[in-house]
């Protein structure tokens, strides 16, 4: 009679435990993926915030848009700027609403007049950010889904108002700097 040879292989508990570990790294990977797209959307919907306002800029100083009067705003809503990408949609995949604005600042006291660039965005599903000057805008700045709750968010600017302008982050993201201007026109 032949003995049967003792065969070697994983127990039960073996291949759970392999599982179960397997999980755990998946786990830790996709959490660190997610925010990895989280970021990355948010530099993406930062750099199209600036090509809206380059655009702009280079409409304005083409003549495109009525001149803001000393200490007055030119407010330009983004869904009016043509990009050369065609696109208005976020890097979210939302439509940007007619709350997305480029303004131009004319902030001269005397001599010759200089403008200066503020942006505010969002798109359908809240992302986005309040009104900011162009050059301090940072990642950190875009907001996922409560945009409107954000205290530099201006709703609905309307020809004859006075908005704030936010800039210069100070400590906790309050700005440490913030003037206001008349709206002299909306374009769009």
């Amino acid at each position: 009679m032949r003995k049967l040879k003792n065969k070697k292989g994983f127990t039960l508990i073996e291949l759970l435990a392999v599982i179960i570990i397997l999980a755990i790294l998946m786990t830790l990977a996709i959490t660190a993926m997610s925010g990895y797209i989280r970021n990355a959307r948010k530099d993406t919907f930062r750099t199209t915030a600036l090509q809206y306002a380059n655009a702009a800029r280079l409409s304005f100083v083409n003549g495109d848009y009525d001149v803001p009067g000393r200490g007055q705003c030119l407010v330009i809503k983004t869904n009016s700027i043509a990009l050369e990408s065609g696109s208005h949609e976020s890097s979210f995949g939302q439509a940007f609403t007619d709350n997305s604005y480029v303004i131009i600042h004319n902030n001269t006291t005397s001599g010759q007049d200089k403008y200066d660039y503020y942006l505010q965005m969002e798109d359908a599903a809240g992302n986005g950010f309040g009104v900011i000057l162009e050059t301090d805008l940072e990642r950190d700045h875009v907001i996922e889904k409560d945009v409107d709750g954000e205290t530099n968010f201006q709703d609905s600017i309307t020809k004859g108002s006075t908005i704030t302008l936010y800039k210069g982050q100070g400590t906790g993201g309050i700005s440490s700097s913030t003037t206001t201007c008349t709206v002299s026109d909306v374009v769009g």
